[in-house]
């Protein structure tokens, strides 16, 4: 019985990091190239809305704020790669991923100490974009981002609350 737990409790202080599966990041652009952003990303004044990433089962999903007509919504990455996931690998310090828009394969690089995302080209010699992330359970990841389209939705609403016709 000592045995057991001697083993057990060596298992269970080995050094590790936690699984970013089931959990969300939404990221704010610090710097971003506008030649490299996504073109269906909602940009109230010239300036790209947040965006988010979504682990579940080892793979990545993107999900931006989207305007179609006169709608804000959270739309997933349908149109940046030819599948919606790609699969995320991760150690201690880093977890990366690709993405492939129309024109460009992307390599996208985030810090876990700092939560900074870097978007660089695929031989991560140049960075186009730069955010700032924040951490989210699942649930919480899917209700920041709808409240964050709500939002958004409401400064468009409200933008022509005044007009006559």
């Amino acid at each position: 019985m000592k045995l057991l737990i001697t083993i057990l409790s060596i298992f269970y202080t080995l050094p590790s990091f936690a699984s970013v599966n089931g959990k969300g990041i939404v990221c704010e652009c610090i710097e971003c190239k506008q030649d490299h952003l996504d073109p269906s990303s909602y940009m109230p004044n010239n300036k790209p809305s947040e965006i988010g990433f979504h682990f579940k089962t080892n793979k990545v999903a993107i999900y931006y704020i989207t305007k179609v007509g006169d709608n804000i919504k959270v739309s997933e990455n349908i149109k940046t790669t030819l599948r919606k996931k790609k699969k995320f690998s991760s150690n201690e310090n880093e977890i990366r991923w690709t993405y492939k828009d129309s024109l460009n394969l992307y390599a996208y690089s985030l810090d876990r100490k700092t939560l900074i995302l870097s978007k660089m080209n695929i031989l991560k010699n140049k960075v186009y974009n730069t955010r700032k992330c924040e951490p989210f359970a699942e649930i919480d990841f899917f209700e920041r981002m709808n409240e964050l389209s709500e939002n958004y939705q409401n400064i468009y609403d409200n933008k022509s609350n005044k007009n006559k016709i």
